[in-house]
């Protein structure tokens, strides 16, 4: 079955290219036709009309509309008129001293010089306005999305604190019971569900503990590598149970970097655990990291060939309580967890999915140099 959106995604794209297409023949057609309008006139004042300093006048108002057009390329429109008029007095014996062609294609020149610089000025002016509003509008939203976490992590830490406690009476109880039940007992179905939901419940409650400890952070110079390798040994079973291949790919040497190593780990355990989970049998998920080409960064990256994540849902990711998994299968809170881990490191990330082609979680942490000396010097 062919996707109705690949098929509005193609008609599309083939709507763009003959726009820009007649976007560009427009932009070349107007200034070349001004040209030839102008060179008519420059033709006709000098052979007919017989007057030389009117028809040259003529020959800037197509250089000054180029140079709005085509900016510093102008002069060649510029140096064309000018040899165009100089080979009219040669065909209509105009005797003109050479200093004065001379002089008539240098004012060309310079005028679409000057108008040519301040137009690819003015646009670079504008484009730069235009990246500088789009990272502007980007920084606004992550400050939003920065407060929402901040203020969900305040009530996380008064909600999970008040029901920590009765949940954690409910589960023991129901231990308790399960454990004094006879196998045949038709009771034992009903207490076995009970401890089911409390310890989801559990899950859920240490994973608002966790959101709401994220002001936290002790860092101390950890090796990147260890952190890896520990995230993969942790999740190495659940990922033998499904059929998935776990796989590390360092990029160069690494060094010692300043972190903190429960949290880097316990997100990358996350980020690994929902790799795992939208692989298929025979999937895999990969960890990569090295240091960027800067050298200010540490970059890692965990990539899967999974189902990918629908455009729709990327936008939402990292709110919290948010998931794409089943019900009864995820908080939605390991990714909120990730972010504000990133965050509080002074670092971002970001995701690249696409449905059926996998996704990559890509992670940029800042580099401690003074922590990189000691261990360089270790």
């Amino acid at each position: 079955m062919v996707d109705p959106a690949s098929h509005r995604q193609g008609d599309a794209d083939a709507t763009a290219i003959p726009a820009r297409m007649r976007s560009d023949i427009n932009r070349i057609a107007l200034p070349v036709l001004l040209t030839a309008a102008c060179c008519a006139l420059v033709a006709y004042f000098r052979i007919v009309a017989q007057t030389s300093i009117v028809s040259t006048h003529f020959a800037y108002v197509p250089i000054v509309l180029a140079g709005m057009w085509w900016g510093c390329k102008s002069v060649l429109v510029a140096l064309f008129l000018g040899f165009f008029i100089l080979g009219l007095n040669a065909l209509v014996g105009v005797e003109e001293p050479l200093s004065a062609d001379a002089a008539r294609i240098f004012c060309f020149f310079v005028v679409a010089l000057c108008v040519g610089c301040v137009t690819e000025r003015a646009r670079a002016a504008q484009a730069l306005e235009s990246r500088s509003r789009r990272q502007l509008d980007e920084v606004q939203r992550r400050l939003a999305a920065s407060e929402r976490l901040a203020s969900v992590g305040q009530l996380a830490a008064g909600v999970a604190h008040e029901i920590n406690n009765p949940l954690g009476t409910v589960l023991m109880y129901s231990h308790m019971l399960l454990r004094d039940l006879p196998d045949p007992d038709p009771r034992r179905e009903d207490i076995e569900m009970i401890v089911h939901e409390s310890t989801r419940c559990r899950d859920i409650v240490r994973g608002l503990l966790e959101f709401a400890r994220q002001s936290r952070v002790n860092k101390e110079a950890v090796d990147p590598v260890a952190l890896i390798d520990d995230a993969l040994t942790i999740m190495r079973p659940k990922a033998l149970r499904k059929g998935v291949a776990l796989q590390r790919c360092i990029e160069g040497k690494l060094r010692m970097v300043s972190l903190d190593a429960a949290q880097i780990k316990q997100l990358l355990v996350n980020l690994i655990d929902n790799g795992i989970d939208a692989c298929r049998d025979g999937g895999e998920v990969i960890v990569k990291a090295r240091r960027a080409e800067d050298g200010r960064c540490l970059k890692v990256e965990v990539a899967d060939n999974g189902h990918g994540i629908p455009e729709g849902y990327i936008p939402k990711l990292f709110t919290p309580f948010f998931t794409t998994k089943p019900p009864g299968e995820g908080t939605g809170l390991g990714l909120a967890i990730a972010y504000g881990v990133v965050k509080m490191h002074s670092g971002d990330i970001s995701v690249q999915s696409a449905p059926g082609k996998g996704s990559t979680f890509s992670i940029s942490l800042p580099i401690d140099d003074a922590v990189e000396a000691e261990s360089g010097s270790a």
